[in-house]
């Protein structure tokens, strides 16, 4: 038996994105960009002619769903249904049973699993394609282990739709905590989850997945990169599994070094280019975080007072209007002062001898062997290291200690400004 399926998760309509200021132009972009990746979604789902789609949970971003939230979930579902797609949905933290008002209704074709698991069978034609097991969470906090409910009834193709923390992912609450081998333990073939918005597959026992598909739309600096869902096609209770991308915002973290960079103008150019070469046409627009790094001159003028602040609105301006158009989410500086070593080690000094030596090293690759054999202390220190986890080299490179001097050249000469 071959067919398609969509898995998809936290589409988190309506959400108010983190860092687009409210009196920004692009403010409406931001707003419509969960309807519009949704609104790809079901085009997916019509392209492929899948069998189903599933939403695993947080649907909406707050408990209190929105009207238009809820209005778009309705129209979106409705070309689902006229077009004889099913969908299926568990909730989440985020929207739990008891925040539903039953205000707005939904196509039959929907299924909306309980607080209670529960098993429904998948026909097409009247043959039966799968099953597709669920539960929603019926208040935001859930700590159960929920895949516990879940079992495997039959030898047909069982998906679990699970709206779960696996194996304890930091920077996402804790619930519904469950592990790889928990889920292997419960004999299904793929679990549809959700809550985690970075997009994950685990293997488990006998050939079967754990995907987490990510959110659809990035909502802030912090989820950068492409988002989408998943397309799952399963053929003899075999899935392959294929990533499309359908976010209409993209959000980026990009860094711009200034070695090598003599004036404002080129640094405007440089920053223009790695826009270029990161923000592709398609979408909608593009959110930045832009960091300075490395030395350069630049660094006194951009140390000047408010010199960062006006740069920022500067390229704040005129990002705003290429096309698509780019916010400027924030403009860090990272960059270190210019530092002459030659000048260093004409100055002497402590710093021009450790240069002066390493150099010497580098020259008399030998001259470091005998170091390293005989030095007690060093050989410790790097056991010590080694067990904290530090990458340590069991016979030293020359180049790298010449490389360690430079840092702590830079590192006294900062202080010395500072």
């Amino acid at each position: 038996m071959r067919f398609k399926f969509v898995h998809a998760a936290d589409l988190h309509l309506d959400t108010p994105f983190r860092g687009v200021p409210a009196d920004s132009g692009l403010l409406s972009i931001f707003q419509q960009a969960t309807f519009r990746a949704f609104s790809r979604i079901v085009d997916l789902c019509l392209r492929e002619h899948v069998a189903f789609l599933l939403l695993a949970g947080d649907l909406f971003d707050a408990k209190d769903r929105s009207v238009r939230a809820r209005l778009a979930l309705r129209r979106e579902l409705d070309r689902l249904h006229v077009a004889g797609i099913q969908t299926f949905i568990v909730h989440g933290n985020h929207d739990p049973l008891s925040g539903d008002t039953g205000a707005l209704g939904l196509p039959e074709s929907v299924k909306v699993f309980g607080s209670e698991w529960e098993e429904v069978e998948v026909r097409r034609e009247g043959r039966l394609l799968c099953r597709v097991q669920g539960v929603s969470y019926p208040e935001v906090e859930v700590r159960e282990n929920l895949s516990a409910r879940f079992r495997r009834t039959a030898p047909d193709f069982t998906v679990g739709l699970l709206h779960a923390n696996l194996g304890g992912v930091e920077g996402h609450a804790n619930y519904a905590p469950c592990t790889v081998e928990e889920l292997s333990a419960r004999g299904l073939d793929y679990w549809a989850l959700g809550h985690v918005h970075t997009r994950a597959e685990y293997t488990l026992a006998g050939g079967a997945v754990a995907v987490y598909p990510g959110n659809p739309q990035g909502r802030h600096v912090n989820e950068p990169g492409e988002r989408g869902c998943v397309l799952v096609e399963v053929e003899e209770g075999r899935t392959r599994r294929r990533f499309v991308a359908v976010d209409q915002v993209r959000w980026h973290r990009l860094e711009v070094g200034l070695t090598g960079l003599g004036s404002l103008d080129g640094l405007v150019a440089a920053v223009t280019e790695q826009v270029d070469a990161s923000c592709p046409d398609a979408l909608d627009g593009h959110a930045v975080r832009l960091t300075l790094t490395g030395r350069g001159p630049l660094h006194r003028e951009l140390s000047g007072p408010d010199a960062l602040t006006q740069l920022e609105a500067d390229l704040r301006e005129q990002l705003a209007l290429r096309h698509p158009p780019v916010l400027l989410e924030s403009l860090r500086d990272a960059s270190r002062p210019e530092l002459d070593l030659e000048a260093v080690r004409l100055a002497g000094g402590f710093s021009g001898t450790l240069l002066a030596e390493a150099e010497a090293l580098v020259a008399q690759p030998e001259a470091l062997e005998v170091l390293w054999r005989e030095d007690a202390e060093l050989r410790a220190l790097g056991q010590r290291l080694r067990r904290l986890g530090v990458e340590v080299l069991d016979a030293p490179r020359p180049e790298l200690v010449e490389q360690a001097s430079v840092q702590v050249v830079e590192q006294l000469n900062e202080e010395d400004v500072a």
